[in-house]
């Protein structure tokens, strides 16, 4: 499972963008980046935490929850 040091910083902006609710269209608009784009990032996200989709929430919650922790140690 990845660290937040191996994310990107723009893999990180999206990745609070998506924890925030957003969609990719609404996360686009908001980074100024195509749609396109942002399921590019969010592919290397996906695959760098081991999740398959946004909706893999198993995956994506543990890895929110392993980044949490690395943060207060």
């Amino acid at each position: 499972m990845a660290s937040l040091n191996d994310l990107t910083p723009r893999e990180l902006e999206i990745l609070q963008l998506v924890i925030a609710g957003k969609t990719n269209k609404e996360i686009a608009h908001e980074v100024f980046i195509s749609k396109k784009t942002v399921e590019f990032h969010l592919d290397n996200i996906y695959s760098k935490i081991g999740a398959r989709t946004r909706v893999d929430e198993e995956s994506l919650i543990s890895w929110i929850e392993t980044l949490r922790s690395q943060r207060l140690s």
